[in-house]
């Protein structure tokens, strides 16, 4: 496990945070990597090459790589519910502040105008 979430992490062109890299993870694993005939994982600590997925058997790879535990995972990083996955409390304090006060929308003065029609009111007021 070690290696593959390594394998999967290293490979990306930028820095990922938990939720993308380890969207990754399950990515590379539905994508096949434990299978025969792919590229497979080389543990770097050892002199020889060796392939750690050479003793798993055909039925193994395919039961790991289209099991459920995996799709569902998906569905759970998609709707951001990463702390089910890693089996943690929700951050609730942080989330609820995080979508109140932050939410992409610009505020709107009381009298109803956008946010730069009413700076230009504020400019001619202190002129």
């Amino acid at each position: 496990v070690d290696l593959l979430v390594e394998k999967a992490i290293s490979s990306a062109s930028s820095t990922q945070g938990p939720r993308d890299a380890l969207r990754r993870v399950f990515e590379s694993i539905s994508s096949g990597i434990i299978f025969k005939g792919s590229p497979g994982l080389l543990d770097l600590c050892e002199k020889d090459p060796f392939d750690t997925l050479a003793t798993m058997t055909d039925q193994h790879c395919e039961d790991i790589t289209s099991s459920d535990v995996t799709l569902f995972a998906f569905r759970l990083l998609a709707f951001r519910q990463i702390y089910k996955i890693i089996d943690m409390d929700p951050l609730s304090q942080m989330s609820q502040h995080f979508n109140i006060h932050n939410n992409g929308k610009r505020k709107r003065d009381s009298d109803g105008v956008d946010g730069f029609e009413a700076e230009g009111k504020k400019r001619q007021k202190r002129l």
